[in-house]
């Protein structure tokens, strides 16, 4: 649909008026970040700008990002607008039918779509139908139906007329219907899920705030060390497996109706992380993850300075069993058998936030953790005890490398406090 530039008085009005509901319901109460995105379309589209809105524009003057910033690792601008459009349909499906005008967010682009209904673009005093006539030419009316020219009486018009109306109403109702039956389905399907989370998770999604992801970054510097594989293109900073667990992570948040921002770990700071749910993934390229999980029990042990070496070898160890520990040899890493990770959860009272993290020693190990905190299969064995978001667990993971592909990962220590 195209945008639409120009807005009468009273269609301002009805889009204010709308709008400051849409802003008042408890689905963007909690998400800061679609509130910024919706203000920010609503002031565009009021203001009648015509020139395209492009995706770099919208993250430096809504999220402050750096103007030349690369937007294929740091999508902040599609993940805000798919939650954003997820938000709008959900007020559009509770109380949309009730408004004068509907306002929703166009799928693949940056423009709000505003869908007024009849009264709203009728005007006050219509003037008489000779007045429009004269100054409409004719090949500005147009109708839905082939036109006949057979002369008839007003009144054998009539039935024609009513019956035209009548089927046109008909077939809106149905599409109308058929649109709040979809929405209905998806949020019946949405809020379940939000209802029955896991107790890692529930601390997390009832803060009510979005959840930061903070992303370690693959060192161009370190790239004859095995246990990093770049990706090409517009994701060279993001390691593979660091990348499907990324993909992991973020479509379990999508799927529970969860708002969340990415962000790598040399563009992040502190006041990204306080005071909100937050996500590390990976750890020794991970400069957050090595110093906020450095004190835990269970913990990776690698010396920097051996990177490349080909003697090698990353540990999991146990700080209060230190004869106790876990080896991933990177000498062996062209042809794996087994990977080992480290997945938890914990109250970090520094940046007053719950953390979650996934880290692995080998190649595969981060994409395992990933799977193991985002599978109902997993989730159902940990403990009742998580629902508190002062309860910290950490698990050691074991899993086995078929022909490179990482196999169902397996629970081999926990340790709960």
């Amino acid at each position: 649909m195209p945008e639409k530039t120009h807005f009468s008085e009273a269609e301002q009005d009805a889009i204010k008026k709308t709008a400051s509901k849409i802003l008042n319901h408890e689905s963007f109460r909690s998400s800061e970040r679609s509130t910024r995105l919706f203000r920010y379309l609503l002031k565009r589209a009021l203001s009648n700008e015509t020139e395209p809105i492009k995706e770099r524009l919208i993250g430096h003057e809504v999220f402050g990002r750096e103007v030349s910033y690369d937007t294929a690792s740091d999508p902040v601008v599609r993940n805000a607008a798919s939650d954003t459009r997820k938000r709008l349909r959900q007020y559009d499906a509770e109380s949309g039918s009730k408004e004068s005008v509907r306002i929703l967010l166009a799928p693949g682009t940056y423009v709000l779509d505003f869908q007024f209904s009849e009264p709203t673009l009728r005007p006050e005093n219509p003037p008489e139908a000779g007045a429009v006539n004269s100054r409409l030419g004719a090949s500005e009316i147009t109708s839905p139906f082939p036109v006949q020219s057979v002369s008839k009486s007003p009144d054998s018009r009539r039935p024609q007329v009513a019956y035209g109306i009548a089927l046109v109403s008909t077939v809106c109702c149905i599409f109308l219907a058929m649109a709040v039956f979809r929405q209905h389905e998806e949020m019946k399907h949405l809020r379940p899920a939000i209802r029955t989370v896991d107790p890692l998770w529930s601390p997390m999604f009832t803060a009510g705030k979005e959840i930061f992801i903070c992303l370690g970054h693959a060192d161009p510097l370190k790239a004859n060390d095995p246990a990093i594989e770049v990706t090409s293109g517009g994701l060279q900073r993001i390691t593979v497996t660091d990348l499907k667990a990324y993909t992991n992570i973020s479509g379990f948040l999508q799927m529970n109706g969860q708002s969340f921002q990415m962000r790598m770990d040399n563009q992040t700071n502190l006041l990204d992380l306080r005071d909100r749910p937050t996500v590390l993934i990976g750890n020794h390229n991970n400069d957050w993850a090595l110093k906020l999980t450095g004190n835990l029990r269970y913990r990776f042990d690698f010396d920097e300075a051996d990177a490349g070496k080909p003697n090698r070898i990353v540990s999991i160890v146990d700080s209060q069993q230190p004869n106790r520990l876990w080896q991933v040899p990177l000498r062996d890493l062209e042809n794996p058998s087994v990977d080992y990770a480290i997945a938890g959860r914990f109250f970090n009272p520094v940046s007053g936030s719950v953390i979650l993290f996934v880290a692995g020693a080998g190649p595969v190990g981060t994409q395992a953790a990933s799977e193991f905190v985002t599978r109902p299969q997993f989730l159902r064995g940990l403990p009742e005890s998580l629902q508190n978001p002062k309860t910290n667990i950490e698990v050691v993971l074991k899993t086995p490398i078929i022909a490179g592909v990482a196999g169902s990962p397996e629970v081999i220590a926990t340790h709960v406090w």
